[in-house]
């Protein structure tokens, strides 16, 4: 095995340079974390907009920000057989470039198909910035700091992703719903800055064997397929909830922005606790706890009367997930060999993403049969039961990391 990958002697940056590195890695986070927060307070706004009737101009909002996961299901295929050609630094330079291109396009676009296209292409771009940006946390740290890391990836995005859905809702009641918009040109600057200084090129190396995708997909499909349903549920706040908050009489953006927000606030303690008890009391139990706070604040939004409850509500879920979001990842990469690292975050980020592009299609009949708040409690009712289903069949207790990813500490 080559000494620039997967052994634990590659050798870090240094000083300002590793300064630079460690945000830089934490990009695929970020980059995900705005695709659905920088837009959602203006999403009834933004429907108005485009018109076609109240049922029409609903679907056409929650797709604005569902079809990024086109392309992020994509780029997740694409961008593990990139990494391998071009390498991860170039891939997360060039992609975050085009990331702020496609992600600022609805400042000026006037046509809805020209704004599908462009959140398609974000998408494309936001799965290769995660795959790559990822490589780099699997190289530089070994199993137990992969989960401080992605800990702190977590909290990271999730304060960028507070802030943005908090600029959002301002700058929708008090300047109009595009300007939310100018977010994706600000923060991919920045991040583009410190990849730039902070990352060397870094060599990803090939599996010995052909088809190691194929291989990659059957070693890991339950664990993907997992992935992608429990991400139909996560994406909940950000395509329903608008529409579940303006059903109760709390159509304000502001207000609306103030709930939402509690989802990503509270994602940060979530992503804390996560790092700090995954390595005292096992990835398995901290994943149930996880699981338990995703279903109850799914359910419990369906039953909150007001924006206080919401709120409780929603942090409850957003405790869930600031868990579940690095345990995936950490899971992953624990899972993979160096030589297969690419192609089985990449394949990651797509499970994730048909779930999150699955939400309204698998929303729609819950939706129609028991109503919005049904469909809350519904999903959240099914997410409880998975939890009790996977402690009695003790899901992640015997998961061992895949050979040769037990590296000395980096």
């Amino acid at each position: 095995m080559s000494a620039t990958e997967g052994t634990g002697t590659m050798e870090r940056p240094q000083g300002a340079r590793w300064a630079a590195a460690i945000p830089a890695m934490m990009a695929g986070a970020c980059s995900i974390g705005l695709i659905f927060t920088a837009l959602t307070p203006v999403l009834p706004k933004l429907s108005a907009q485009f018109g076609g009737g109240k049922v029409g101009a609903e679907i056409a909002g929650q797709m604005v920000m569902s079809v990024p996961a086109i392309g992020l299901i994509l780029g997740g295929i694409g961008s593990g057989w990139l990494i391998e050609r071009v390498g991860a630094r170039r891939l997360l330079l060039a992609s975050l470039l085009l990331y702020a291109l496609c992600g600022s396009a609805g400042l000026w676009v006037g046509d809805l198909w020209a704004l599908f296209v462009s959140r398609t292409l974000l998408g494309f771009f936001t799965a290769c910035i995660s795959t790559s940006a990822n490589s780099f946390i699997g190289e530089f740290f070994d199993e137990k700091g992969r989960g401080r890391m992605l800990s702190a990836m977590t909290v990271v995005g999730s304060l960028l992703a507070t802030c943005a859905v908090l600029m959002s809702g301002w700058f929708g009641e008090h300047v109009g719903w595009r300007a939310p918009f100018a977010i994706y040109l600000i923060v991919p600057a920045i991040l583009f800055t410190l990849a730039a200084i902070g990352l060397p090129a870094i060599p990803i190396r090939t599996s010995a064997h052909g088809g190691a995708g194929q291989g990659v997909f059957l070693r890991n499909w339950p664990i993907y397929l997992m992935i992608g349903a429990l991400y139909v549920v996560l994406m909940m706040t950000s395509t329903q909830i608008s529409y579940l908050l303006t059903e109760r009489g709390i159509t304000s953006p502001i207000i609306q922005s103030r709930v939402i927000s509690m989802a990503f606030a509270w994602l940060i303690v979530g992503a804390i606790f996560y790092g700090t008890m995954q390595g005292r009391i096992g990835w398995a139990p901290t994943y149930y706890i996880g699981l338990l706070s995703l279903g109850l604040g799914i359910g419990g939004l369906g039953f909150a009367p007001d924006a206080w409850l919401a709120g409780a509500a929603t942090a409850l879920k957003g405790f869930g997930a600031g868990i579940l979001s690095p345990a995936f990842i950490h899971l992953v990469l624990n899972r993979s060999t160096p030589e297969t690292r690419g192609r089985a975050l990449g394949l990651m980020t797509t499970s994730m993403f048909v779930g999150d592009l699955a939400n309204p299609i698998v929303v729609a009949p819950f939706r129609a049969v028991f109503g919005m708040h049904g469909a809350f409690i519904s999903l959240g009712s099914l997410v409880l039961l998975g939890a009790v289903m996977a402690f009695f069949t003790g899901l992640g207790r015997k998961a061992p990391p895949a050979a040769g990813q037990r590296r000395v500490a980096a």
